[in-house]
């Protein structure tokens, strides 16, 4: 079995055993986890199109609205909102920069990877007391969405993936 897979699989069941038994930080330093090791992977092969872009979804999503620079994705009740800006290279750290000087923002916590030329960083923000909006970005990607507590490790890690997966040019 690849190593990818591999690392894949261990990370999943550790998220498993944890979900029941965690706490939010511990759920949180997962996610973030998940985010690095998937950024530090292969990057999946897409297998959908959107405009040019071609893109990885994994089980269960889907396309529900795009233009050139906003792509609407869902998995039943969730949204996600993937954000591209082509005039950004991968080693772009503006979306990051933007997070961090937004006053307005609770950020839990964060983390940044970098490999490859690439800059990409993943963060959970405070949205409520039950919901925290998570991101996953590389370059000039950003990927959002708005989480329960308990969907934040499996969530960072789709998340991650779809934005790993888009080509950069």
């Amino acid at each position: 079995m690849p190593l990818k897979w591999m690392r894949l699989l261990l990370a999943s069941l550790v998220v498993i055993l944890l979900v029941g038994c965690s706490s939010k930080e511990d759920r949180i330093a997962e996610g973030l986890e998940n985010a690095k090791v998937i950024f530090q992977d292969d990057a999946q092969m897409p297998n959908d199109k959107v405009n040019d872009t071609k893109i990885f979804l994994p089980s269960g999503f889907s396309i529900e609205d795009a233009d050139e620079s906003n792509i609407l994705l869902t998995k039943g009740k969730d949204s996600y909102v993937l954000f591209i800006n082509p005039n950004e290279l991968p080693t772009s750290q503006l979306y990051y920069e933007l997070m961090l000087a937004d006053p307005n923002l609770k950020i839990v916590e964060k983390s940044t990877f970098e490999q490859n030329e690439r800059f990409g960083f993943a963060a959970v923000i405070e949205n409520s007391e039950e919901k925290y909006e998570l991101i996953t970005s590389i370059g000039g990607m950003k990927l959002t969405t708005i989480s329960k507590e308990s969907d934040i490790a499996s969530n960072m890690e789709k998340m991650m993936m779809i934005v790993r997966s888009i080509p950069i040019d």
